[in-house]
């Protein structure tokens, strides 16, 4: 369009010059007539040479505007390639990034399929979504949920736990399912009976033993009851006072064989004998231990603390202390709307422990509260979750 309009304009250019050149020949046509006497014709050639080299100027510029044309088309073609090139190079990210999430999947492994009630289940998982909280849930044959529990995969999406079954769990076929964030991975499980063939009552090469560490112990004192049973089971000791009250302590059966379980009698604790009851898979133990008054074990008193008072959401909290050793010591955090998350641990044998709690920006800020549990005895701590 460019190139035609200016065509017509060099076209009336010339054609104006050319009328003006006439009109002045005929004027001075007309001169001539009227005068007689002889009239010098100007010299034009000098106008005429001006006028080519304008026409010769528009013409390079006529040129030059039908270059910049070609390279407009030819840098018009150079950016449809290079849109194309970034399309394909989208569409190849896409596909990277579909192939590397459809190579973290979640993956469930158990130590085995079949399991005793009161057993231990090992979970190992990989694929799941790194420091992100998994749930596990164990499952019946009509897929209602028997129980729940959760845990934290590592940075690199690893996640092992050991659930602990119930002794009262019925024979059957089971699911153990964890989910983390969309993804969810199944393994069934068999729960087996106690007394059939694959599991005969006598325990065989572990007969199932009790024993405490000493006969006599002084209120305050830990009573300490160990011995052999089936591996990878559920022992559960209750101890009953002269009175009637009684006290429960549970433990897991080593692979080795072995077992412990620990009761703490308290400065209030009733003078005298007490029986001590241990069952494992259905087996029974019983024995006898005397209290006698006395001044309590204080060489470990119970105490927690934490790293600092305030939190921002996202952080980990750290809780440690000391405890009697060897025990078990139970944490309950609970925030402003009410929810709990517990965690626990053992205390080492010089009377130290830690536990951790992982927080998520998802917590409602404000005052928290962790209650510690240890042999009875609780302290709590306080902080502001931000």
């Amino acid at each position: 369009m460019a190139k035609e309009s200016i065509t017509i304009i060099v076209g009336v250019l010339t054609l104006l010059a050319a009328s003006a050149a006439v009109y002045e020949i005929l004027t001075v046509n007309t001169q001539i007539q009227a005068k007689p006497e002889q009239t010098k014709v100007p010299d034009y050639s000098n106008d005429l040479n001006s006028l080519k080299t304008q026409i010769g100027s528009l013409n390079s510029q006529i040129s030059s505007i039908d270059n910049n044309l070609s390279t407009l088309d030819t840098l018009k073609n150079s950016m449809t390639d290079v849109r194309a090139k970034l399309t394909d190079l989208q569409n190849n990210n896409n596909q990277v990034q579909q192939v590397a999430t459809s190579t973290a999947q979640l993956t469930v492994v158990l130590d085995k399929s079949t399991y005793l009630p009161g057993a231990t289940i090992k979970i190992t998982a990989v694929g799941a979504e790194p420091l992100k909280v998994v749930q596990i849930q164990l499952l019946d044959s009509n897929e209602f949920i028997v129980t729940s529990s959760r845990t934290w995969a590592d940075s690199t999406g690893r996640v092992s736990y050991d659930l602990q079954l119930s002794g009262s769990l019925l024979p059957g076929n089971y699911q153990l399912r964890l989910i983390s964030g969309q993804q969810t991975d199944s393994q069934p499980v068999i729960i087996g009976s106690i007394g059939t063939s694959q599991y005969p009552t006598s325990i065989g090469s572990y007969p199932f033993t009790v024993q405490t560490d000493k006969a006599i112990y002084r209120t305050g004192d830990l009573i300490q009851v160990s011995g052999t049973g089936y591996p990878n089971t559920s022992v559960t000791g209750v101890m009953t006072s002269l009175s009637g009250n009684t006290y429960s302590a549970a433990s897991t059966v080593q692979p080795d064989g072995s077992y412990t379980l620990f009761f703490l009698t308290s400065g209030s604790y009733e003078i005298g004998t007490s029986r001590i009851t241990v069952n494992n898979l259905g087996q029974t133990r019983m024995l006898s231990i005397y209290v006698e008054s006395g001044s309590s074990t204080g060489s470990y008193p119970f105490t927690a603390q934490i790293d600092k008072s305030t939190y921002t959401r996202g952080e980990l909290i750290r809780v440690s202390g000391i405890g009697y050793p060897n025990t078990s010591v139970i944490g309950v955090m609970k925030g402003p709307t009410g929810n709990t998350y517990t965690v626990s641990t053992t205390v080492q044998s010089d009377g130290s422990y830690a536990m951790y709690y992982q927080t998520l920006q998802s917590y409602p800020t404000g005052t928290w509260r962790i209650t510690m549990t240890n042999l009875q005895q609780s302290n709590v701590v306080y902080f502001l979750m931000q």
